[in-house]
């Protein structure tokens, strides 16, 4: 039995928009993880004065194999700089819940 070779203008074209649309929500995750993070960072007494970076200067990381991602966010503080740590996990509903 001879195999017939697949297409590569629709397979490269199928490929394209499932990594196009993944990325998409990527980022989305990435925004909600970020905002989360900064929402947890502003209630707590020790960074509620800091400055923060932005989502894009702040370096964020999806998890593989679970739904949490590690958001760090580079901070200044009575003129000396840190890094704010956060773990967000997405929770069934969609949303995301600081968990350390």
């Amino acid at each position: 039995m001879r195999m017939r070779p697949l297409p590569i203008v629709p397979v490269a074209s199928a490929l394209a928009l499932a990594l196009a649309l993944g990325a998409c929500a990527r980022g989305k995750d990435d925004q909600a993880a970020y905002d989360v993070c900064m929402e947890a960072a502003k209630k707590d007494p020790k960074y509620a004065k800091a400055t923060f970076a932005t989502k894009e200067k702040s370096n964020i990381q999806a998890s593989t194999g679970d739904a949490d991602i590690r958001v760090n966010v580079p901070y200044e503080l009575a003129g000396k700089t840190g890094l704010y740590q956060c773990i967000a996990s997405k929770q069934t509903d969609g949303t995301y819940k600081v968990v350390f």
